[in-house]
């Protein structure tokens, strides 16, 4: 892959949005799957992204559309100018958009009081309530017509990719008795964010004013959701939790058997951050493997 300069950039912004004039370009260091870059133009910032890992123009065209309808459904969302599917100066896709101004969740955390972080939290739950009321017509990327067999053909791709469970026929066996134990009725597909956690949270003045990265979005049970966010954010802040929840329901109200849908969100997130890191951070994988056959004693 071509190394961008300040030059490159210029160049491919120019491209991309011929309207604008840029005025200076400057690396920002943010983010782990993409390059990104900020341009003073005439029509305001803008951030330009070059993505490192997933390079495929389908995945970043169902990145701009997703966003767009959770800002047709009042999420605060970044706004997109433009996408290039590919851009030779950098040997592959570019997307543009509008620069969002305040700090990473992520970033402030640590500075804040714990009412402070209530505030936030309950800010949270209401951003992601309204989010998950947005309801789709089938679940995952395999079009799934019920939450089983999309849980179903989910497993069966991630234990592809690892062989830390044997046959993985424990793993089948308990996440399907666990689906089963669910309400159907309340298994509807709801659009998911799916990389929940403070650095995708823009706030300023210790209040929520944008969620970030809809890369991984789509529509499943919404508490999958729950799995990073209890991982980042509550194991760590059990405080937050409660006014969390009460947000949440406000704005999307909990069926009677949330509680068993976070729990097996839970351990689909662990399986999926364990093939995840096998990629591309092996030394975190391992955690996750102990996550998913500590779940699997509690379910088996």
């Amino acid at each position: 892959m071509t190394v961008e300069t300040e030059t490159t950039i210029r160049r491919v912004l120019e491209r991309a949005c011929p309207e604008v004039r840029v005025e200076v370009v400057r690396p920002l260091d943010a983010g782990y799957t993409s390059d990104q870059w900020v341009a003073d133009t005439d029509q305001g910032r803008l951030l330009v992204k070059v993505p490192l890992r997933n390079r495929d123009p389908e995945h970043f065209r169902r990145l701009v559309a997703t966003t767009r309808v959770a800002a047709e459904h009042g999420v605060p969302v970044v706004r997109y100018r433009r996408l290039v599917e590919h851009d030779p100066a950098v040997g592959g896709p570019v997307l543009v958009q509008e620069f969002q101004e305040g700090d990473a969740a992520g970033d402030v955390w640590e500075s804040l009081d714990e009412e402070r972080r209530k505030v936030l939290c309950r800010d949270l739950g209401d951003v992601v309530g309204r989010v998950h009321r947005i309801e789709g017509s089938t679940f995952g990327e395999s079009g799934a017509a019920t939450l089983r067999e999309a849980v179903e053909a989910e497993v069966e791709s991630l234990l592809g990719g690892t062989d830390a469970f044997g046959d993985g026929r424990a793993v089948r066996t308990a996440t399907a008795a666990a689906v089963a134990r669910l309400d159907s009725t309340a298994s509807v597909p709801s659009l998911v964010h799916g990389d929940l956690w403070l650095p995708n949270i823009l706030v300023r003045d210790g209040r929520i004013t944008c969620v970030l990265d809809f890369e991984h979005a789509g529509y499943a049970d919404r508490f999958r959701d729950f799995g990073k966010l209890d991982e980042h954010l509550f194991d760590a802040f059990p405080a937050g939790r409660g006014v969390f929840l009460d947000a949440y329901a406000a704005a999307c109200p909990l069926p009677d058997d949330w509680d068993r849908r976070v729990d097996l969100a839970h351990v689909l997130h662990a399986l999926s951050m364990h093939v995840y890191f096998l990629r591309w951070t092996p030394r975190w994988a391992p955690q996750y493997a102990e996550q998913v056959e500590a779940w699997l004693t509690r379910n088996g």
